[in-house]
Order: C-alpha cells, then structure tokens, then sequence
C-alpha cells in the first residue's frame, strides 16, 4: 500500500524571483526518460519526427468514438503505455481517456490548457497551461507537483533521457525542471516561447523564441548556439538522424540548420509556417503552410535539399502538425475542418469533417488508430476499415 504523505509548501528564492513548487505526493525517485508507449509526447518522441513505428494501412478514416470535453482542442494528444488517451483543453481540464472513448479521470488546471502533455516512463503526465504552471500529474490523475513560470504555458514539455524536463514559457524563459518539481535552470530568451523543445541523442535542447531565434542550448542550460530567421519561431524543431534541425518560422520559410548552428539551406513554403515538421524514413520533410495574401494553404513535402517533392491544396490554413505512419501515410489536421490522410506521393487516401479547426496534431496509436482533437470541443479517434 502507498504511503499517504502530507501537504507542504516548498518555496524556493532562485536568481532573486519568487518561484512556487508546490509538491502533493512522493513516490520513489522517478525512472529518467519518456514512457515506453506509441507516443509519450508531442510528435511523437524527443526528436519530434513525428515517425510512428507502427502501420496504418488499415485504417481508412472511419469514426471509432468522439469525446466532448468542455472546450477547444488544441492541445494534442499523447498515449501512455496502455493505451490511455492524454489530452487538454480549453475548458481548462487535463483529460485521461480510455482507449474505448470513456472517461478515466479529468484534472482541472487553473488556466486552459493548449499544451500538449508528455509522459514520463514511471506514468507521469507533464503539461502546461495558461495559468502559468507546469503541472505533473500521477497515473491516478492526482497532482504530484506544480512548478509556477512567469507566465502562460503554450509550449510542449520534452524529457530527456535523464529526466529533465524542458518546456517553454511566454515570459521569454526556456526552463529545466527536475523529476522532483524544482528548477535545475532556467534560459532567457528575447521574446515569448510557445514553441516545443526537441532533444537531441548528444543531449542538445533545440527550440524557437518569438524573438526570431532557433535557440541550442547545452543540458548545463549554456548557450550552444543560436540562429536568426526572419520571423517569430512558433514551429518547434524536428531532429533528423544525421542531426540536422527542421524548423518553420513565420517569415514563410523552413531551415535546415546543421548541427553547429550554421545554415544549410531554407525553403520558402508559405507567408508563415507555424506548423511543426515531420520526418519519413526515407528522409522527406513534411510541414504544413499559410498564405494570408494568396490564400493558399498548402499541406508540403520536401526532399533532404529542401526542393520541393509535393504540395497539396487545403481550403484554410494549416498550424497542425503531421504525423506519419509506419507505411508512409502522412496525417494533419487544417482549419478548413478536415483531417487528411494523404499518400507518400501526396495524393489523397482520405479525409474527415470535424465541426470545426483542427489546430491540434495528431498521435498514432499501436493499433493504427488517429487521434486528434478539434475546435468543435471533441477528441476524435479515428481507424477501421471503410
């Protein structure tokens, strides 16, 4: 039987500012790293390729289940290792479905929640919300800690292999957290960060800054490098095996930045690129665009060099971002109220109406399923045959 412990206030006076852990439960020291399931985090895993390693080609967009929370869906969903469904939403809830549609518990944060959660590999869910905390939740739903940051929490958490848990804040802040709750740094960015951190296999934190910035910073919380592009960087970074880092900016292009920092080339894909991208096996790069002058929106894919292999058209704009499974089908949500399932060759498989934006990413299950959550308030599980 678990121990009970009681509450305690922890406060912590750090570089002269007031930070508030404030820590419900104690288990043993958590396991280092993400959760060994179909997808712990935010695209998938801490590289963010947004590669599944699992098929799909049986799943042909029929509707399993949809599950009303009380809000938008932007948040993305995450999938623990038995097949519970993380997600938040709007209404300001962190919600744990069961893999049949159900409600396992909801946990209300003070604030709505447009972070997308990831899961430690003790079960541990971590995920932001516009309150401004940081929150880790236990498998039960029950609150192990919360971390207070200067302001909201849009970006994604990544843990890396040691158990550090990276995250943004819109006070400009990039933070490290440890398993525990308390602060082992915290990095100053120019501007607001709403992007999501990748980690690389050397143990690099690569995320982008509204100040126009890649950022690279060394597990020590040292700057490594950073790079300027030409607009604010919502996009978060994908990692590619030869270390390469694909990340879109608002200036409508796509950088391929080398390992030290330097360019090695951009592609003009679009008037702005908040979309995060993927990468297939066979090294393409997929990415979603905007174009407010010429409205057209466009769902891309790229060769290694950054020319352009394929684009396909979609009626309003995409900030969803794709996730691609074993077999080569690429999916993502649009605006236009559409999640698409499209072909390696960027022709279409096939796609399905939600009631409204779809903001949110998708997250593929073992089986195959798609989930993904709308505007409309519903969390979408999507598989089976026609």
């Amino acid at each position: 039987m678990k121990k009970l412990f009681s509450i305690f206030l922890v406060v912590l006076m750090l570089a002269g500012a007031f930070v508030g852990v404030v820590i419900i439960t104690s288990d043993n020291a958590q396991t280092a790293g993400l959760a060994d399931s179909p997808w712990p985090c935010f695209h998938g895993n801490a590289r963010h390729t947004g590669l599944s390693p699992y098929e799909t080609s049986n799943n042909m967009g029929t509707l399993r289940w949809k599950y009303q929370t009380g809000g938008y869906v932007d948040s993305s969903p995450a999938i623990g290792s038995d097949g519970t469904i993380y997600i938040g939403s709007e209404d300001g809830y962190i919600y744990a479905l069961k893999p049949d549609g159900t409600l396992r518990w909801k946990y209300q944060a003070g604030g709505y929640v447009e972070s997308s959660p990831a899961i430690g590999s003790d079960g541990t869910i971590y995920i932001g919300s516009e309150d401004g905390y940081v929150y880790a939740l236990n498998p039960d739903g029950t609150l192990r800690w919360k971390y207070q940051t200067g302001d909201g929490v849009w970006s994604s958490p990544a843990i890396a292999r040691d158990g550090t848990i990276y995250i943004g804040s819109e006070d400009g802040y990039i933070y490290a957290l440890n398993s525990d709750g308390t602060l082992k740094w915290k990095y100053q960015t120019g501007s607001w960060v709403c992007s999501s951190t990748a980690v690389g296999s050397d143990g690099t934190v690569y995320i982008g800054s509204g100040d126009y910035y890649v950022y690279a910073l060394y597990p020590n919380g040292t700057l490594k490098w950073k790079y300027q592009t030409g607009g604010s960087v919502v996009s978060s970074p994908a990692i590619a095996r030869d270390g390469t880092i694909y990340i879109g900016s608002e200036d409508g292009y796509i950088y391929a930045l080398n390992p030290d920092g330097t360019l090695g080339w951009k592609s003009l894909v679009g008037d702005y690129v908040e979309s995060s991208p993927a990468i297939g096996s066979d090294g393409t790069i997929y990415i979603g665009s905007d174009d407010d002058y010429s409205y057209d929106y466009y769902i891309c894919a790229l060769n290694p060099d950054g020319t352009l292999r394929w684009g396909y058209p979609v009626a309003d704009w995409v900030a969803s971002s794709p996730a691609i499974g074993s077999d080569g089908t690429i999916y993502i949500g649009s605006e236009d109220g559409y999640v698409y399932a499209l072909n390696s060759d960027g022709t279409l498989r096939w796609k399905y109406q939600t009631g409204d934006w779809v903001v949110s990413s998708p997250a593929i299950g073992s089986d195959g399923t798609i989930y993904i959550g709308s505007e409309d308030g519903y969390v979408y599980a999507l598989g089976g045959c026609a």
